[in-house]
């Protein structure tokens, strides 16, 4: 091969080599440009379909209510609670307030915060709204439901006026009564007589304190120590605990067995808890009855249940007011609440306790005939799901059905 042939060898293979470097150069580039971010995505820039669609499943994860817009506020995407509070419809905005916002957003590089409220079917939806600029014609609006937390601000202002009164009628009677005993001088009957509605005020004071105290207990992160007792034994001790209350007010508090001493009544509970339930119920039969009356409490077993009724013969409950008297502080009768020392604190309680070991508390009342206030509380179950002592016998169950004869 001459001089001239191999050098033209060598040219082609340089070409060849070239050629074959920019075809595979020209197919990355291809494929690069295929990898490329195409579509707009939804808060600023561009990014892939997979990229778009995990940003708008992220929305729909969000309790708040979020809506992307342009700059002249038509929606973009909304998620699922935007849409299920109505903030958004049919691709608008509903609310002009929110509109304004997004407007001023849009002309802004920093946040805009507004507090509005919306009409919402016959109802005032209050939100806290936030939109920013996120792109050059993006704006990002969240807006928070802030109806719950006005209404906590509001339980909790209305709670520390409460408690601020309750405290100030005993400390402000006992500060004037130990005045008087100072200007009584020699007097000792005046003496003992005011030195008596002292320690009135103090032991309301005092009780006043415990069921705070027994408040904070209730809301506390305390282990709750369940054990199955015998519910005729949390009865019988509610009764002794408030012979004092009855003695005072010459009341007699007697029980009353309607399941039969053979028939037990298991239940799994925080027995601490329910003792103070069934107390606060027994006393405040004994403090809503006349003098020398009588208050039965009633142990019964229901299909699979242990029932538990304080019936007392007082003044009663309009039927108007039986649904507030759970509430902290509601009393029906503040006059009498303060001649026996309530603090509308007692069914509160008691309410809360029997609803955290799974039970309930029904009432029944009418003015002048008195009320009846009803514990339900699931009896303890066995292995196989089934309450406990359910056993056929002679004399619960004749005919061996599983069913308790009728008494």
């Amino acid at each position: 091969m001459t001089p001239g042939e191999i050098a033209m060898a060598i040219a082609m293979g340089v070409l060849l080599i070239a050629g074959g470097y920019a075809i595979a150069y020209r197919a990355g580039r291809n494929r690069e440009r295929e990898r490329e971010p195409s579509e707009a995505a939804l808060f600023a820039g561009h990014a892939d379909a997979d990229a778009v669609d995990g940003e708008r499943r992220m929305l729909a994860m969000l309790e708040e209510a979020v809506i992307v817009t342009d700059s002249s506020a038509n929606v973009l995407v909304a998620n699922e609670a935007a849409i299920e509070r109505g903030l958004s419809v049919d691709g608008l905005i509903v609310d002009a307030g929110i509109r304004d916002l997004v407007q001023e957003a849009a002309q802004s590089d920093a946040a805009v915060e507004r507090e509005l409220e919306l009409a919402r079917d016959s109802q005032r939806l209050h939100v806290a709204v936030t939109a920013q600029c996120t792109a050059d014609d993006r704006v990002t609006v969240v807006c928070a439901d802030t109806g719950y937390r006005r209404s906590v601000d509001r339980v909790r202002r209305d709670f520390v006026t409460n408690v601020s009164h309750e405290l100030k009628t005993p400390v402000g009677a006992i500060m004037l009564l130990a005045e008087t005993i100072d200007d009584a001088g020699d007097d000792v009957d005046m003496i003992r007589h005011f030195a008596a509605r002292i320690g009135v005020e103090a032991k309301r004071l005092d009780g006043l304190v415990r069921r705070l105290i027994e408040l904070g207990r209730m809301h506390g992160d305390r282990a709750t120590m369940r054990r199955t007792v015998d519910a005729r034994e949390l009865v019988r001790q509610a009764i002794s605990d408030t012979e004092v209350t009855a003695g005072a007010r010459h009341t007699m508090v007697r029980m009353r067995d309607d399941a039969g001493e053979n028939h037990p009544l298991p239940v799994t509970v925080d027995a601490a808890a329910v003792h103070i339930a069934l107390k606060n119920l027994v006393e405040n039969a004994i403090n809503y009855s006349p003098e020398h009356a009588e208050v039965t409490v009633e142990v019964s077993r229901g299909e699979d249940q242990a029932r538990i009724r304080v019936v007392d013969h007082g003044i009663g409950i309009p039927r108007q007011l039986q649904g507030r008297i759970f509430e902290r502080f509601y009393r029906v009768d503040p006059a009498r609440s303060r001649l026996t020392g309530g603090t509308g604190l007692g069914l509160s309680i008691a309410n809360h306790h029997i609803l955290a070991n799974q039970g309930k508390l029904e009432v029944w009342s009418k003015p002048g005939e008195g009320s009846t206030f009803t514990v339900m509380l699931p009896l303890a179950m066995r292995d196989d799901d089934t309450p406990c002592n359910r056993d056929a016998d002679a004399e619960g169950d004749p005919d061996g059905t599983g069913k308790e004869a009728d008494r």
